[in-house]
């Protein structure tokens, strides 16, 4: 009892006045507000800005995970080898995942500067590019450069978990698979990727859930900017709340990603049905 009421205090009763506040035109300073019912979700869903959070949420996420899973995947197979300095190399590769978000974005940040950052100093020494790029300033690469940012700082996560599965992976299946002549890649493909299943299917499902509710790298970053280039939906529900002092609208944001989340999830979750049958 006394846990349900914790819980209660902490979790459900901020929803149900959240809710509340979705259904009122109320500002972030007035203590109550008047009754709109559900105009707050209809404006919402006819705004382009909206569709336009959601397309960027999406990208994001996919992009996003992606790096994390080839990424983390592969760093995981390395480390679940011996070798001298192993000890020494796990700690590098986890690293991301102790470093606070805010260093990440800033070093980040100065790495690809547009105006002395090592990133255009390197790709114009190579010839890649004839001229500096403003990475953060520019609509076209200020996405996959938050993607690069999100993936690094993430992956460690995967490797995590993709390391004690593959710890506990039958030496012997290998060794079976060598006397019958299976090159490394098609032992990948045999036994470590349908023993990994289930744990890859959490690793994306939570990274999925957690990247397109990301706040501080994309706000860090480029503030959703420029323009709504890389503006999702908790930002855009930030924007709306904070920037613009519409709490209804803005709460009203935050549950329609909820929604957005629910109905991924349960597609989610349905492919990977239909993929194990």
């Amino acid at each position: 009892i006394p846990l349900m009421f914790l819980l209660t205090l902490l979790y459900f009763y901020p929803i149900a006045r959240g809710f509340v506040f979705s259904l009122q035109e109320i500002s972030l300073f007035a203590t109550s507000g008047g009754w709109v019912g559900m105009q707050n979700y209809v404006s919402t869903v006819a705004s382009s800005r909206f569709w336009g959070a959601l397309e960027n949420g999406i990208v994001y996420t996919i992009g996003s995970v992606a790096v994390t899973l080839i990424v983390g995947v592969g760093t995981a197979l390395v480390l679940n080898r011996s070798f001298v300095g192993k000890r020494f190399v796990t700690g590098l590769i986890l690293s991301p995942y102790m470093i606070p978000v805010v260093g990440i974005v800033l070093v980040f940040r100065w790495l690809f500067n547009g105006l002395n950052g090592v990133a255009n100093y390197v790709f114009v020494q190579l010839g890649l590019v004839s001229e500096p790029i403003a990475w953060f300033s520019n609509p076209a690469y200020a996405m996959p450069v938050l993607i690069l940012i999100s993936g690094w700082a993430l992956y460690p996560f995967v490797t995590m978990l993709v390391l004690a599965k593959l710890q506990t992976i039958p030496h012997e299946y290998y060794e079976a698979a060598d006397l019958m002549g299976a090159s490394r890649t098609r032992q990948f493909i045999a036994i470590t990727l349908p023993q990994l299943k289930s744990v890859l299917f959490v690793a994306i499902l939570l990274r999925m859930l957690w990247t397109f509710n990301l706040f501080d790298i994309i706000w860090l970053g480029t503030g959703g900017g420029p323009g709504n280039s890389t503006e999702t939906l908790p930002i855009m529900a930030y924007r709306i709340a904070f920037d613009g002092l519409r709490l209804g609208e803005g709460t009203a944001v935050a549950f329609l990603t909820f929604v957005v989340l629910a109905i991924g999830t349960g597609i989610y979750f349905r492919t990977f049905d239909e993929a194990s049958v």
